[in-house]
């Protein structure tokens, strides 16, 4: 199979971006694919293909958390597609979900806690079935590191990481998802760190997800430090106050270290190349690259350290769409 990856010209500098005039340029290939990225909030979309990029890119709120108001955006952002450039030209669609996807079934089982209609259910169902399109879907943090690592050498292992209202992880091995026997893998954000811990969102205590993602320094500072307002507040609200209160300070810090040595962990697990940090936690100031690097040099032997490196995802909330759109190109190629 010949090599596909995504071209994304540098812009300001050598950091791979999307480059602004993707997001307005037209084109009459008729080799496309439409790609989706299902968030807490909202549905970012787009199409392209490996050789050009992403093509469009936009985001549609999600405001009837239902099926059948996710269904409606589905089916208003195929129309638009259809009246922009044909639907007929769209070959494929990828999409990527929250949740966890059992190869078997290829369904969502557990619990979406932000979108808790959506499970038990196939992604495909969002999809009219009378635009007969192949249509490929995974897990939202194995597309982000999909997108991502397509920026990279084919040959490397990639893990990437997310830090947003929880945490997510995804595994790339020369190229392709790795899912584990049943589809379980790479669950970074449940792994137990503090024994008999906090409470998760999953039901359990003492799961990353708890101490170092954004809901759990929340709820962390609900529960314990009486902010009684504090499951309102977004990124930014967390760290204005953290500046006052060294308690919620100390959260951050405890949060940001058990990442780290979750890291190591895994780096002793998998050998990855490369580990890629995004999602909103990191690019908003949650977290600092530099310190987790750090915690990543004291914590692991000196023969891992010095084959894998830590660095910050490029390609923002744009990284999911883009890893969709490659999901689809490759299963039909």
């Amino acid at each position: 199979m010949a090599e596909h990856r995504i071209v994304v010209p540098a812009v300001g500098g050598s950091s791979p971006l999307i480059h602004p005039i993707f997001l307005s340029m037209k084109t009459t290939d008729n080799n496309l694919y439409l790609g989706f990225d299902i968030g807490a909030s909202s549905v970012k979309w787009g199409y392209g293909n490996c050789q050009q990029g992403l093509l469009c890119f936009e985001s549609v709120i999600i405001s009837d958390k239902s099926l059948s108001g996710l269904q409606n955006i589905f089916t208003k952002i195929i129309n638009k597609v259809d009246s922009k450039i044909g639907v007929n030209n769209i070959k494929g669609i990828g999409i990527g979900t929250p949740g966890t996807i059992e190869r078997e079934s290829g369904k969502l089982l557990g619990v979406n806690p932000n979108l808790q209609f959506w499970t038990g259910l196939s992604p495909a169902i969002l999809v009219d079935p009378k635009l007969n399109l192949p249509i490929s879907y995974d897990n939202d943090a194995n597309v982000m590191c999909l997108g991502e690592a397509s920026l990279l050498a084919e040959d490397l292992d990639v893990v990437g990481i997310t830090i947003g209202s929880g945490i997510g992880s995804g595994y790339v091995r020369k190229g392709s998802v790795f899912h584990g026997g049943h589809g379980f893998a790479m669950e970074l954000g449940h792994i137990t760190v503090v024994a008999e811990g906090e409470l998760c969102n999953c039901g359990r205590k003492g799961c990353l997800e708890a101490y170092a993602s954004i809901e759990g320094i929340k709820s962390r500072a609900m529960r314990h430090l009486h902010y009684d307002d504090a499951l309102a507040w977004n990124l930014q609200d967390i760290l204005s106050r953290a500046r006052d209160d060294l308690h919620l300070q100390g959260y951050i810090r405890e949060g940001e270290r058990l990442l780290g040595k979750s890291l190591a962990n895994l780096c002793l697990i998998l050998d990855p190349d490369v580990i890629l940090l995004g999602g909103g936690g990191t690019e908003g100031g949650l977290y600092s690259t530099q310190r987790i690097d750090a915690i990543l040099s004291e914590s692991l032997p000196g023969i891992n350290r010095a084959r894998t490196s830590l660095r910050s995802a490029t390609l923002g909330n744009q990284a999911g769409v883009l890893g969709a759109i490659v999901l689809a190109e490759r299963k039909i190629v």
